[in-house]
């Protein structure tokens, strides 16, 4: 069937083609004799290499240029409107008030770009990769905002950008600087903001849900119906550790004489509510049985932990390191775990024999629990439960997965290469784009 025109493949340009276009242009910045201003509108850009080059003051409207390799390039006072960045690599890039409205810049790399001025403002945008007829109002679907979902932009600078309603969903920002930005309406949700510096910025009706913003900077900042829901800063979540009187050897080791005594001795180590971001480290302690409800385990250093069998119902654990964890049969339901590092953790089930010697089994429980862009390689989750949980961009390449149960989780991107997934469930399961 012949498609329509609404459906015909955009233009593609070829390396050639860019660079003949790149050399007159330069002409054209340096007011040489057959120099040429690069305008080109709705064409296929993917896959191709800009390294370094000058295009300031081009007009690449509507252009894919998903994939490219864009490192180091000036696009200073660009028109980049309504393009596809997707996947591009951008590092060092210099974008200075550049017309990206619209534009899809999802898992762009852009570390150390140069954005400050950048207008991201919702535009309307080209159906990617196809030709449309367009008037020079850009007519076409409705208008979108700037998405840089799960993009990288780590120390970028934004000052004094226009990012109305701008999607930051999941994107590394750490050092980023966005002093003076318009930010209304900006959907900050699940984002990397660590040392960020927002001062005098605009983020009314912002959301930082679920944000990470540790020794960020607001001062001055308009916060009119800003969202901070489950926003991590570096100030206490409940209970500060630092303050509790027996430290944590001496805690422990009440612990390890009740567990040893079968309660009868000792006491149960319960750290519910309490936030262990300034207490000793973690790692390779043993804290079998605990309780933590609550607690706040954010950004620490938990590798080798062993926390077998314990409750750490609604626990914190965003951007933890948790490899060679032994976590077996403890219960992380509703938990908060975007970007922890748990490779090689064994998260099987605890095995139990009842006095009748009917034997069963306790699975890792992480029921509605957020994992976005957990990295889970090669571990081993034999009946993991899953059901409900927000699995994002997860890497689950090379575990054990037999019988885990995944009915009604958001699969979304999630890599299963090399997973063990004998009698697992994925019913019902959102599973856009995950790889198998």
């Amino acid at each position: 069937m012949t498609p329509s025109e609404d459906e015909q493949e955009l233009e593609k340009v070829s390396q050639a083609e860019l660079n003949e276009i790149i050399r007159k242009h330069n002409m054209f910045l340096t007011a040489r004799p057959g120099g040429r201003r690069a305008v080109v509108k709705d064409k296929d850009l993917s896959g191709l290499s800009f390294v370094g080059q000058n295009l300031s003051q081009s007009d690449l409207t509507g252009c894919v240029l998903a994939g490219c390799d864009l490192t180091n390039t000036n696009f200073e006072s660009a028109t980049l409107f309504g393009c596809d960045f997707t996947h591009a690599k951008m590092t060092g890039a210099r974008m200075i008030r550049a017309d990206m409205r619209g534009s899809e810049v999802s898992k762009a790399d852009l570390t150390k770009a140069d954005m400050t001025g950048a207008d991201l403002r919702e535009g309307k945008t080209i159906v990617k990769r196809r030709a449309r007829s367009m008037s020079e109002d850009f007519d076409g679907p409705e208008p979108t905002p700037a998405q840089f979902v799960g993009s990288n932009l780590n120390n970028v600078k934004l000052n004094n950008a226009t990012a109305i309603a701008a999607n930051f969903t999941d994107a590394n920002m750490q050092g980023v600087s966005m002093q003076g930005a318009n930010l209304q309406h900006a959907n900050f949700q699940g984002t990397d903001l660590s040392r960020a510096d927002l001062s005098a910025s605009d983020l009314r009706n912002a959301n930082f849900a679920q944000a990470t913003m540790v020794d960020a900077k607001t001062d001055g900042a308009e916060k009119n119906g800003t969202n901070f829901t489950l926003t991590l800063t570096q100030e206490a979540v409940g209970k500060d550790f630092s303050e509790v009187e027996m430290t944590l050897d001496e805690l422990l080791l009440k612990h390890t004489t009740w567990v040893a005594s079968g309660g009868r001795q000792g006491f149960q180590l319960d750290l519910a509510g309490t936030d262990m971001r300034k207490g000793p480290s973690l790692a390779a302690k043993k804290l079998t049985a605990i309780k933590a409800q609550g607690a706040t385990f954010a950004e620490m250093d938990m590798r080798g932990v062993e926390i077998q069998g314990a409750h750490l119902e609604k626990a914190d654990f965003r951007k933890c390191l948790l490899q060679n964890a032994d976590l077996r049969g403890s219960n992380f339901k509703d938990g908060l775990f975007q970007r922890a590092d748990m490779s090689k953790a064994n998260l099987n089930p605890l095995q139990f024999k009842k006095p009748d010697g009917v034997e069963y089994t306790i699975p890792c429980n992480f029921e509605r629990a957020v994992m976005r862009q957990v990295v889970f390689a090669g571990a081993r989750i034999m009946e993991g439960k899953f059901a409900g949980a927000d699995l994002t961009e997860a890497d689950f390449s090379n575990c054990d997965l037999r019988r885990a149960d995944f009915t009604g989780a958001d699969l979304t991107d999630v890599k299963f290469d090399g997973a063990v997934l004998t009698g697992t469930i994925l019913d019902a399961a959102t599973s856009e784009n995950a790889e198998q």
